[in-house]
């Protein structure tokens, strides 16, 4: 490989619409790289946004991708000798001793879905290093090609299956485990578009290997380094023999680099060791034919036989740590000229290591490493939600309040179903003291037939949060009601295609309660929209429950579980340890409020 370095910084950003890429801005792959696709060990790309360059400009994504762990990990040094699909004695002579870790399999390319672009060079070979969620034979999950460009595809709408570059799996093929290795000889300088076959598959490594000139010289951006009170990384150069076309004589070379960006000419200085770097910078490097003793001469230029190192600088991001409203900043770079700053809800960056709250946030950290008078560094971020908040004790009730629905021009300019409306200036009854509430939504229910108590705005639970606490030894008893256009395939009777029941969930802090049919009532008479369940002690948070899209909730009641003139039996004893809400249901295991037995109410432990 001629060119070998840990990618270290992926581009973060490009995640306004001003700031978005396009496949135009991509660099091309005239050099071999690697590109690390592992977040989890700090080392690799980040969660990447859609429309956005990444890997040093030579990776671009038109969806964004998500990242994934416990999908295996990949470790270049490491020979499986009895099955060639995965690491071969030639790639771990070739990558074992820069890649000698275990990565994670973590960029997922969801299936139909995710996709990454890069720009190669003819007769370049691409290596893919992934886990496949252990699929087999057609069901196999593998990359899926296609040839990009003029006569080929232009969006992600173009990559259909019959327009791939290689076939879908067949029987035959083996299982696509952690470590699996996918091969393509690129044909032709093209602009290659990767996605899935079949199911969602997990990314450690994509490797070019390009047809690189004769004569272009190996390039490595070693470890980042911390000594003598600064930061650096070291690039190291080997000259490559050249060869005349015709030839099999192989001619030495000279190299000459550069390190402000210009291309290297016969009089730029000549390589002769290890080069450190205290700042993010590109080093350049020209390979010259070596026929006067050392001295390179601009008449014996081996066109295209340049090589580039791309050094760049990443820190890890601070650690945020809260004992209840009091809370501390920490780096592993104190002493290193690091300097740590925070804010609150997105606003500004306040310097500080140590603040006290006195209502509940989202705060953000991240760290400034001064790295004597070469460069500033920025840590990666951090991010961590802070809560202060009473205990729930009397009745609380989260719904609408305040809003104006109003048309959406915007939307309503591009829908397809008519007009679009939203809710302006809206507001809801969640006191900050008893709810910590994120990225409020709502949304508008126009059709009669859908709305609770005619009301037109509810609480969207897209990206929206609602946090609040039970203190130890108490419990709650929780009903949500939403809407009756929240439900899942809701006009099932309507639809012949429609195969599944209309069930409606919310997501409780990543566990699910819910009703299975919306049609039939509860057990107490209720509508089957409305959902009834009991929590115990703990900090709890209403998230988004993708299973059935976007709930739209009109109240979230919550009730103290009252136990006064409750006799003390213990949970053991009641219907074999079965634990009931107030009003009859059976609740999650392990929830501490009441139990009612024969209609008699019981006090659980």
């Amino acid at each position: 490989m001629k060119k070998i370095f840990t990618l270290a910084l992926a581009l973060m950003g490009f995640a306004g619409a001003s700031n978005a890429a396009t496949v135009d801005d991509l660099e091309v792959l005239k050099h071999s790289y690697v590109l690390v696709c592992d977040d989890y060990n700090n080392n690799g790309t980040e969660k990447i946004a859609a429309n956005s360059i990444y890997g040093d400009g030579f990776f671009f994504t038109p969806t964004g991708n998500d990242c994934s762990v416990k999908k295996g990990v990949t470790n270049l040094s490491v020979v499986n000798e009895a099955d060639d699909n995965h690491v071969t004695a030639a790639i771990a002579a070739k990558y074992g001793a820069d890649y000698s870790v275990d990565h994670f399999n973590s960029l997922r390319l969801k299936n139909n879905q995710d996709i990454i672009v890069l720009k190669v060079t003819a007769k370049s070979k691409i290596i893919f290093f992934l886990q496949g969620n252990n699929k087999t034979g057609t069901e196999a999950r593998i990359p899926k090609l296609w040839k990009g460009g003029v006569g080929g595809v232009q969006s992600k709408a173009d990559c259909t299956d019959d327009n791939a570059l290689n076939p879908k799996p067949t029987a035959e093929h083996p299982t696509t485990d952690a470590g699996f290795r996918f091969e393509y000889v690129a044909d032709d300088d093209m602009t290659l578009w990767v996605g899935s076959w079949n199911g969602d598959m997990f990314l450690s490594y994509v490797i070019v290997e390009a047809n690189e000139a004769p004569g272009t010289p190996s390039v490595k951006v070693g470890d980042q380094t911390f000594e003598d009170g600064l930061w650096f990384r070291e690039v190291t150069c080997k000259a490559n023999p050249a060869t005349e076309e015709g030839s099999t004589e192989q001619i030495p070379t000279i190299v000459t680099y550069t390190t402000d960006g210009s291309a290297p000419t016969a009089a730029s200085e000549v390589y002769g060791g290890p080069i450190k770097c205290y700042k993010n910078m590109t080093v350049k490097f020209q390979a010259f034919l070596d026929l006067e003793g050392g001295i390179a001469n601009k008449d014996f230029i081996c066109e295209g036989a340049d090589n580039e190192a791309i050094v760049t600088f990443q820190f890890n991001a601070p650690t945020i740590g809260a004992d209840g409203a009091n809370v501390l900043i920490s780096t592993e770079y104190d002493g290193q000229g690091a300097t740590n700053f925070y804010s609150l809800n997105g606003g500004e960056a306040t310097q500080g290591n140590t603040f006290t709250l006195t209502e509940s946030a989202t705060v953000s950290a991240y760290t400034e490493i001064k790295n004597g008078s070469y460069e500033t560094f920025t840590s990666k971020s951090s991010t961590k939600d802070v809560y202060v908040l009473d205990p729930i004790k009397t009745k609380k009730t989260i719904a609408v309040t305040g809003g104006d629905v109003v048309e959406d021009e915007e939307a309503t300019a591009t829908s397809t179903t008519g007009t679009v409306y939203k809710v302006e200036n809206g507001t809801i009854s969640a006191d900050k003291k008893d709810f910590f509430v994120k990225n409020l939504e709502f949304a508008v229910v126009k059709d009669a037939a859908y709305q609770i108590d005619g009301k037109e705005a509810y609480i969207k639970m897209n990206q929206t949060n609602i946090t609040f606490q039970v203190a130890e030894g108490d419990s709650v008893d929780v009903v949500v009601t939403c809407s009756k256009n929240s439900c899942k395939t809701l006009n099932a009777e309507n639809d012949e295609s429609v195969t599944t029941d209309r069930k409606c969930y919310v997501n409780v802090s990543g566990k699910t309660y819910g009703t299975d049919d919306v049609t039939a009532a509860n057990a107490d008479g209720t509508p089957g929209n409305v959902i009834k369940f009991g929590l115990s002690a703990g900090t709890w948070t209403f998230q988004k429950y993708s299973g059935t899209g976007n709930i739209l909730i009109s109240s979230i009641e919550i009730t103290p579980a009252s136990t006064e003139g409750i006799s003390d039996l213990s949970i053991e004893t009641a219907d074999n340890g079965a634990v009931y809400n107030v009003a009859g249901q059976k609740v999650s295991e392990g929830y501490k409020g009441l139990v009612i037995k024969n209609g008699k109410k019981l006090m659980a432990k």
